[in-house]
């Protein structure tokens, strides 16, 4: 009974985060995770989920509350790493998330390669984020190799590269006769 009741709950909010077309519908999401939350309180997924619901309603610092016990209750899940440093990611703490990114890429496993092209794309954003294009582009670059399908990491590379190449362009004194 409460294996369903806790599915139920998920499953609505999971519905309503996808599909939602007004703030009261992420509202109503959060609800579902919370009782679902109040089933099970040590479900990794539900904490994901509430960081994730509570990011699409912008309260960053509760999203990361919410990330936070995720990650305290599996320190070694690559999503719940992920997740927690997208939302210091948002707050603008890049640092915080590149190490965040990092941990994510440390407790990789093999049922993770899912979450690869979402890790290479986060930590080429934050390496830009933070002035280092270069490690930003090296980082699309890598993601690629691993993801050679990904239009994600395509798209995030071509501005850079785009940027290098203005860059490296010199002004030319015009003709004078």
């Amino acid at each position: 009974m409460f294996h369903e009741e806790f599915d139920d709950h998920m499953e609505m909010a999971r519905a309503l985060l996808g599909g939602y077309e007004s703030v009261s519908d992420l509202w109503e999401a959060n609800d579902h995770v919370n009782a679902a939350l109040c089933v099970r309180p040590n479900e990794l997924a539900a904490w994901i989920l509430k960081s994730q619901i509570l990011s699409s309603l912008e309260d960053d610092p509760a999203a990361l509350a919410a990330a936070e016990m995720a990650v305290r209750r599996s320190p070694k899940s690559s999503e719940a790493h992920y997740v927690r440093a997208a939302v210091l990611a948002d707050m603008q703490r890049y640092g915080d998330a590149l190490r965040g990114i990092e941990r994510a890429f440390r407790h990789m496993g093999r049922d993770d390669e899912w979450l690869l092209e979402d890790l290479y794309y986060e930590k080429a954003a934050i390496l830009d984020a933070l002035d280092r294009a270069d490690e930003a582009m090296a980082t699309f670059e890598a993601g690629l190799k691993r993801c050679p399908g990904s239009a994600l990491l395509r798209a995030g590379l071509e501005p850079l590269r785009r940027e290098r190449m203005r860059r490296n362009f010199k002004i030319i004194d015009g003709g004078r006769c």
